[in-house]
């Protein structure tokens, strides 16, 4: 397992970005946008424990930089999004601003290349989802608009293609999406859930697992459903009356039924908890909030992404275990994971090469298996393979992480600490 992830890493930083064009009209870019500049006065802040019922949570003290004076105007955010290799935010207006690797046209300004400074992409959004090399929004309409490398579906009157350059509408009604390496799902006005994409560990939850299983169509699969998020190989959805479905590939336990193994998946929605309220995954690793506040997790642990106090090449939990009590909030990312606790206060814990967990502390094999206390005034909390971000009570963005794709505004190195960076405005 723990090849698995190094590899993968490790193919990511060693990815080479390319420059390309596009013959269509681009939209809004960064005009006005100029290089952000970071301070350098550290503000220590002391953190307090919060008890558990099952693992012990240790505490850290986390220095994070001051607002920068030169800066006369910064822009308030409302929402954050992390993709594996790049970011996104979406202003309190809708603007919506992207940055990091553009890989395969996934910041959808048209260029193939890395974005060091944030790109104006497009207004009146409402919602961004990243996925592996792809980006999707909902705008405040409920339209859907996609661009990237798009697994196609010909036949759809808006036909989707890869690499679209620029974003796309491809369909109305959408109030929630989820996109994973291949396979992406769409929640309807209507609570209904969609999904296409290849199927070949019955990740779409259609009943069929077939390499060559590749709908061109979107297929319905539930209905009810008030969240999915996908993840690699394998879709979680949380249903209105709080049931939680997982299917599709079960090698590392990501599905949470007890089982795990090369030749293990489902291909049709299985029922795992009760009285859930929302559900994340990002690799193959979940999580799940209750209604009352409880986390629990489980899929593959062998850098302690679980939060139980275990780590290991061989460990996992193929069962949902209690983590912590009092959470709202919970993202996964490559190896490690987040949770914000009613308080405002955020808890890391998982992988931290980069300095990801933002506790200050990195290098190989640096990890936590237990929640770290980080920092607080915290609304919401976003991971990637190796970067973290986070927005503040008062729309301030922090980030923190691994750099290798110009990830974290105004910086050129992995920055260890929770640190103050700016969308200028104009």
């Amino acid at each position: 397992m723990r090849k698995h992830h190094i590899i993968t890493v490790l193919l990511c930083t060693l990815a080479v970005s390319l420059t390309g064009c596009s013959e269509k009209t681009e939209p809004e870019n960064n005009s006005g946008l100029t290089e952000v500049v970071q301070d350098t006065s550290d503000v220590t802040e002391s953190v307090t424990d919060q008890n558990t019922e099952n693992t012990p949570l240790q505490t850290s003290s986390v220095s994070s930089l001051s607002e920068d004076p030169s800066v006369t105007e910064d822009l308030k955010l409302a929402k954050l999004t992390l993709g594996p290799t790049n970011a996104g935010a979406i202003t309190e207006d809708g603007t919506l601003y992207m940055w990091g690797d553009g890989d395969k046209y996934k910041l959808g300004n048209g260029d193939f290349s890395m974005a060091r400074t944030p790109l104006k992409i497009m207004d009146n959004v409402d919602e961004l989802y990243c996925g592996e090399n792809s980006g999707a929004a909902i705008t405040r309409d409920g339209s859907l608009y996609m661009w990237g490398s798009i697994t196609p579906f010909p036949k759809q009157e808006n036909a989707l293609y890869k690499n679209l350059r620029f974003p796309e509408k491809i369909m109305d009604n959408v109030k929630y999406a989820s996109l994973g390496i291949s396979h992406a799902a769409v929640i309807k006005n209507d609570n209904s859930l969609y999904m296409w994409g290849p199927s070949s560990d019955g990740q779409l939850g259609n009943g069929i697992n077939d390499i060559y299983e590749y709908p061109d169509t979107p297929v319905k699969i539930m209905d009810d459903v008030r969240c999915v998020s996908l993840g690699r190989l394998f879709s979680t959805a949380v249903t209105l009356d709080g049931s939680l479905y997982t299917w599709g590939s079960n090698k590392w336990a990501q599905l949470g039924n007890g089982k795990s193994g090369e030749d293990e998946f489902e291909a049709e929605p299985v029922k795992i908890m009760d009285n859930v309220k929302y559900a994340c995954t990002f690799d193959t690793h979940s999580a799940a909030i209750t209604e009352d506040g409880s986390l629990y997790m489980w899929g593959s642990n062998d850098f302690g992404q679980i939060g139980n106090g275990k780590s290991g090449e061989d460990e996992f939990e193929a069962e949902p275990v209690k983590i912590m009590d009092n959470v709202k909030y919970v993202s996964t990312g490559h190896g490690h994971s987040a949770a914000i606790t009613e308080d405002g206060s955020i808890y890391m814990w998982g992988w931290n090469d980069s300095g990801q967990l933002g506790n200050g502390e990195h290098g190989v094999g640096v990890l936590s298996d237990v929640p770290v206390k980080i920092m607080d005034n915290v609304k919401s909390v976003s991971l990637g393979n190796g970067h973290s971000g986070a927005l503040t009570e008062d729309g301030e963005l922090y980030m923190w992480g691994n750099n290798a794709f110009n990830n974290i505004i105004g910086f050129k190195d992995d920055v260890y600490v929770p640190t103050r960076v700016y969308i200028p405005g104009k």
